[in-house]
């Protein structure tokens, strides 16, 4: 699904579209994100001014409109509804680590932290998700 479609569909629906809005669009497009706080982690590296209130009222205009729909991951709806298994990371910094399903299995049995991935951080969660592989 494309942003501009997205904010189009939004605006039919009598949404506002801000700049924060966009870059939760962003990221919920790019990103594998398994619940709001990990969308707003990601959100406030880019804009330290967004605030959680507005990461929950932009995944729920999203699901009003149909596009965005909750379960073990946020899940962009697509009618051929294709999905990828992917893993977030998350360290102890609250950085987190995106990992696709090729790396992910190796990662998980070698260790993060012996694969460097971690950066010599321990390892505090894993999130594992699915994520729409034609955003």
């Amino acid at each position: 699904m494309q942003k501009d479609y997205l904010i189009e569909c939004l605006r039919k629906q009598g949404f506002r579209i801000t700049k924060q809005r966009k870059i939760l669009i962003d990221i919920i497009l790019n990103e594998c994100c398994g619940c709001c706080k990990e969308v707003y982690i990601l959100a406030a590296k880019k804009d330290p001014g967004i605030g959680i209130a507005t990461v929950y009222r932009t995944v729920d205009a999203l699901e009003k409109i149909g596009a965005l729909k909750r379960g073990t991951a946020y899940q962009l709806c697509d009618h051929k509804n294709r999905v990828c298994q992917c893993c977030l990371v998350e360290l102890e910094d609250s950085s987190t680590v995106k990992l696709d399903c090729n790396s992910m299995e190796k990662v998980i049995k070698s260790g993060m932290q012996n694969s460097g991935l971690s950066n010599g951080k321990k390892v505090v969660g894993i999130t594992w998700m699915q994520a729409d592989d034609h955003l």
